[in-house]
């Protein structure tokens, strides 16, 4: 009878729950939770990264794209998420750079009525 190796059953144990939390959907953030802080940056942002939703984790959820974030010294990918849409007619328009005289400043994602 073939007897049971404990060290190799740890490892597949533990990759087997990493393996599983990545397939759960992201939790959806409300608008509220981001910050609104202006951010100038002293040169454009790199291109957008490829991304592919998750399934959505509510049928009021919509999938914001990530996008680059300036920490002070250079740019970050910030991953997408989910929002919570706050009333049926409200309308999603995405965060966006815009240049602006001193550099480029991060306009905030934003729900409209």
């Amino acid at each position: 009878m073939p007897r049971f190796d404990p060290m190799i059953g740890v490892p597949v144990a533990a990759l087997s729950i990493v393996a599983l939390s990545a397939c759960s959907a992201p939790k959806a953030v409300s608008v509220e939770t981001l910050t609104s802080t202006p951010v100038v940056a002293p040169h454009p942002p790199p291109p957008r990264r490829a991304e592919i939703p998750p399934p959505a984790p509510s049928p009021q959820a919509l999938w914001s794209f990530g996008h680059w974030r300036w920490n002070g010294a250079r740019y970050v990918w910030a991953p997408g998420r989910y929002v919570e849409r706050p009333t049926p007619t409200a309308n999603w328009i995405p965060g966006y750079w815009e240049q602006q005289p001193g550099g480029w400043k991060w306009v905030e994602d934003q729900w409209t009525s």
